[in-house]
């Protein structure tokens, strides 16, 4: 059995070595030999495209393509078939409708992401209003958007724009350290209070804060010493030499 030269695998018949890539001197001729024309990278050139110096490489943007490309018509399908299977079963859509919704949520957020690149401020808002959207479809299709309107968009959206926030803040952050900490202690902080205020207004009618404000009492404090250490202390000192270590 042939092995390579260089590196001693055991390669058969094949051109070059699977591993180093090295010339088997020992492979069938060119004439016998089926894989003949195949390039470096020891592939078939049909799958050359797919790897990079090949002549039919896909760029970045053609790889996104061809993924949503996949992806849709693999979520066509799927609420294509959810739909008749309902229809079959139950002679009208009724549970189906609720993975569909959910698809054409992971559809949006896909095309977001995959297709919008070059487009962040079309990206970024259609990636926000796709969540409350979705939660409002589930709202109709449930026959009770009331809970959708009063409860989950208003939380989704407290959730998008503290996200929005802390990615702006982190962004603007020209030392990264215990400060991005920090801001993710205020965050939760502000989601507890904002939490605790949707789901009274839902269920009550009046914000008898009970919970959140506990939250807020233990969170903030400790982000305000974080702040203290990274923007004074940290900044002024070595905490090495501060406390001796």
């Amino acid at each position: 059995m042939p092995y390579c030269p260089d590196c001693g695998v055991e390669i058969g018949n094949a051109p070059r070595c699977p591993l180093c890539g090295s010339p088997n001197p020992k492979a069938v001729p060119d004439a016998q030999n089926p894989c003949k024309d195949a390039d470096i990278t020891g592939k078939h050139p049909a799958a050359n495209i797919i790897f990079e110096g090949g002549e039919g490489i896909f760029s970045k943007e053609e790889k996104r393509t061809v993924l949503w490309e996949v992806l849709s018509v693999a979520f066509a399908i799927a609420i294509v078939v959810l739909g008749a299977v309902n229809l079959f079963e139950s002679r009208r859509l009724s549970w189906s409708l609720y993975p569909v919704v959910s698809i054409l949520l992971l559809w949006v957020e896909a095309t977001a992401f995959l297709v919008l690149k070059n487009m962040q401020v079309l990206r970024i808002v259609l990636g926000a209003i796709a969540p409350p959207a979705f939660l409002l479809a589930l709202g109709f299709v449930s026959g009770s958007p009331r809970w959708a309107f009063g409860l989950a968009i208003p939380i989704a959206v407290l959730v998008e724009s503290l996200t929005g926030a802390l990615v702006l803040a982190i962004g603007k952050s020209k030392r990264k350290g215990l400060n991005l900490v920090a801001y993710v202690l205020v965050a939760v902080a502000v989601l507890c209070i904002g939490l605790e205020m949707f789901i009274d207004l839902f269920a009550r009618g009046v914000v008898v804060f009970d919970w959140a404000p506990i939250c807020a009492i233990a969170l903030l404090p400790i982000a305000g010493f974080l702040l203290y250490l990274h923007y004074r202390v940290v900044k002024a000192t070595n905490l090495r030499r501060l406390f001796h270590l």
